[in-house]
């Protein structure tokens, strides 16, 4: 039997990033999505908010704390719903192979569907671009043999990553790499 390629697609900083792709005055300043603004925890934090040390998961109040400037933005549930559908829409244009592992990410079986796309990176590549069009969001995305390895790759490069892990070059890539770094 032949090799599994899995893809693994995680969108970058989803909630708050649908929130810049709508507020555009959020974008490149340190901003947070939270349940309420004021008792509650952070949901997703930008890029420039984490060098402050803010987390999904952390009090509101402690974030404020380590980031005076923090931009707290309230969740939109639907919103964020509706965004997800529509991307994994777009997944399923490329095989109808998707299992949906949260709101914001997918694991898809790209193994019978490659042929029809060249290589595993041109075929990543295409989502990301397609998903960068139509909803003007990034997304990091990992291409291995199995889950474990391609969930990693997702998170290598991110944001906006795109890592192949091919079969001869996972022990070099695990042999340096710290435990913690993989999902589980």
């Amino acid at each position: 039997m032949d090799q599994r390629i899995i893809l693994h697609i995680d969108m970058d900083a989803f909630f708050i990033s649908v929130e810049q792709r709508d507020q555009p005055s959020l974008r490149g300043k340190p901003a947070a999505v939270c349940g309420s603004l004021s008792r509650s925890v952070v949901t997703s934090a930008t890029y420039e908010a984490r060098p402050f040390g803010i987390r999904a998961g952390m009090p509101v109040q402690e974030a404020k704390r380590r980031c005076h400037q923090l931009i707290l933005v309230e969740g939109d549930h639907s919103k964020y719903t509706e965004t997800a559908a529509r991307i994994f829409s777009i997944l399923k244009d490329y095989t109808p192979l998707v299992e949906v592992a949260s709101i914001d990410e997918a694991y898809l079986d790209i193994t019978q569907s490659l042929p029809l796309f060249k290589t595993s990176r041109h075929l990543a590549q295409g989502i990301k671009d397609r998903i960068l069009g139509k909803e003007q969001l990034t997304c990091s995305i990992g291409v291995a043999p199995n889950k474990l390895l391609a969930k990693l790759g997702s998170r290598l490069q991110k944001p906006d990553g795109l890592v192949i892990l091919e079969n001869e070059k996972v022990e070099e890539i695990l042999r340096d790499l710290p435990v913690g770094r993989l999902h589980g």
